[in-house]
């Protein structure tokens, strides 16, 4: 039995929840189920598989799995009852920043981290990052995962990114995928669909309204540009500043704010992506589609984070940079930038779709072998 979470158990998003659809579907040789802590999600999901953490069945299922699927960390469903069960981690993205032990070494004084690691070696289930098997998106990933996990590398899988799939089927989007059919389906009336993600400054003061009127937003000019060039800018938070911008920008007609955990259905209707450090440019640039970073506060952030596991500039330097929305919104509308271009970042995924489909044979050797 394998049961799978995600989001700290928030939120019905990312790989596993590609994956769980994707199971749905396509029947495996193995039980499996969703537990989520969100009541109202649970009652959401119409699913006999989507069970709520704090219920009889769902307790009962948990204990009784011998695998877990998680995309964050081990709090995606309930480590008090972990013990004696695989974790086969998804992650959540190619990473730009560091993690895990990594991080910790680059962050943290030796004396915290000599305290963690005593903890952690008598008390292993509850480390944040446990895993026994990690699924990455290309091989130059596998060292990278081998050292924030604390893994050997022949424990982990290049097998693609399950919720990269649905970037080029948007035509098989649903409302099992979203809620937000309607809006989506909508979009093909304007001329460009324009996505700005940026990234949540955790740990810092700055949050998105910083981000929007500090460095030179003007809703009513934003808004005039995008009307008279039939096109429209979807704001999508990070989903911890969520209730930061409701209703402060409702009354733009061409300006929206995208409310759902999952950012993945948006992408695949997105004509350009705007985004500053999220590793999200890794998956969309598979697309080829124009991709332009907005680092406004660069030399904060990294002064203030200090955990890149690339430079920034060099990594990223074919795709255009802009430091204000004065400059965003010029580079939107320059018809010699914003072409579909290569995809300079290809090396970063080896597969562009049947990721899915590879990881559901995983978990089925898995199982078989284990037997």
């Amino acid at each position: 039995m394998i049961v799978l979470g995600s989001s700290l158990g928030q939120h019905f998003a990312d790989n596993p929840k590609y994956l769980f659809l994707y199971l749905e579907e396509h029947n495996p040789n193995f039980e499996y189920y969703w537990i989520t802590k969100n009541k109202s999600l649970y009652l959401k999901i119409n699913s006999d598989r989507f069970l709520y953490l704090y219920s009889f069945k769902g307790l009962w299922i948990l204990l009784r799995a011998k695998y877990l699927v998680l995309s964050h960390q081990i709090n995606d469903v309930f480590p008090p009852l972990h013990g004696g069960k695989k974790i086969i981690q998804l992650w959540h993205g190619t990473p730009l920043k560091r993690l895990g032990h990594d991080r910790d070494a680059l962050l943290n004084s030796r004396t915290k981290n000599l305290l963690k690691k005593v903890f952690y070696t008598f008390f292993p289930h509850l480390y944040y990052m446990k895993a026994d098997y990690i699924i990455v998106a290309a091989d130059n990933q596998k060292k990278i995962f081998s050292s924030a996990f604390r893994r050997p590398e022949n424990k982990i899988f290049v097998l693609g990114q399950p919720r990269n799939d649905i970037l080029f089927k948007k035509e098989k989007i649903s409302a099992v995928y979203t809620d937000k059919m309607d809006f989506l389906h909508n979009l093909s009336s304007y001329d460009k669909v324009i996505s700005w993600l940026p990234t949540h400054r955790h740990g810092s003061s700055k949050n998105i309204i910083n981000l929007l009127f500090g460095y030179s937003f003007n809703p009513e000019e934003v808004n005039r540009q995008l009307k008279a060039n039939n096109s429209i800018l979807i704001i999508k938070p990070h989903f911890i500043e969520m209730n930061v911008l409701k209703d402060r920008l409702k009354s733009f007609s061409h300006i929206h704010i995208y409310d759902e955990a999952d950012p993945y259905p948006l992408l695949a209707f997105t004509d350009i992506l705007v985004t500053d450090y999220s590793s999200i440019f890794f998956d969309f640039s598979m697309t080829k589609k124009p991709i332009i970073l907005a680092p406004f506060d660069y030399d904060e952030y990294l002064n203030n984070f200090k955990d890149f596991y690339y430079d920034y500039n060099s990594l990223l330097k074919d795709y255009p940079k802009v430091y204000n929305w004065k400059e965003l919104m010029n580079a939107i509308f320059d018809e010699k930038r914003m072409i579909e271009t290569q995809n300079f970042l290809a090396e970063f995924n080896k597969f562009e779709e049947g990721s899915c489909k590879r990881v559901k044979e995983f978990l089925e050797n898995l199982v078989a072998n284990s037997l």
